[in-house]
């Protein structure tokens, strides 16, 4: 019985500084962390986070939202080219028909993480492509997406494309956006969806 409330008396100490955490990651403005080596590593940056301005606490909070809405629709957009490209050419696809100079500029980045000593982001090759290559790779094999979007043209795709990587800059280079370039995201994010209807 004793040991029964010992653990309990544990559990619920570990329950309580875990809020604690979520409420001091709350209190600066910043997302919540879910994992030991979240909370456990996040005591090593407390002080200097601390030291960070409340407006860049109030525009990261802003800027989270647009980051995980980019996030989510490069991810897919990843996902959707390297689907069809497979059905379309089988799993040596990236040798087969992704332009040299993307399929070298991904080589180097990967090489980049690897000489780096840092744990590789993944082991598909495409996810190591940026967003305007990603365009370059759709558009370089119109013969394979322009059934999926047939009821636009390939100059649509491209605009679309790429008006999300000019708005992706911003984003990925840590800039506010205008409340127009939020609208601008929304829309373009929504006329993507809209090329394949």
């Amino acid at each position: 019985m004793t040991d029964s409330k010992g653990i309990q008396s544990f559990v619920w100490s570990c329950f309580a500084i875990q809020q604690q955490i979520q409420k001091t990651y709350s209190d600066l403005g910043l997302t919540r962390v879910d994992t030991p080596l979240e909370i456990g590593s996040f005591e090593l940056i407390r002080n200097y986070v601390a030291q960070f301005s409340d407006s860049n606490r109030t525009s990261a909070t802003k800027m989270a939202e647009h980051y995980r809405l980019f996030y989510m629709l490069e991810n897919e957009i990843r996902d959707f080219v390297a689907s069809l490209l497979d059905d379309a050419h089988g799993q040596d696809w990236w040798v087969k028909v992704v332009p040299p100079t993307i399929q070298q500029n991904a080589d180097k980045n990967k090489q980049r993480e690897i000489s780096e000593g840092v744990t590789i982001r993944s082991d598909r090759s495409i996810d190591y492509t940026n967003f305007g290559e990603l365009g370059e790779i759709i558009k370089s094999n119109w013969d394979v997406f322009g059934g999926i979007f047939s009821r636009s043209s390939k100059v649509a795709v491209e605009k679309v494309m790429s008006r999300l990587n000019m708005l992706r800059n911003s984003i990925a280079h840590c800039s506010v956006l205008d409340e127009d370039e939020i609208l601008r995201l929304r829309l373009t994010i929504r006329d993507w969806f809209r090329l394949m209807e």
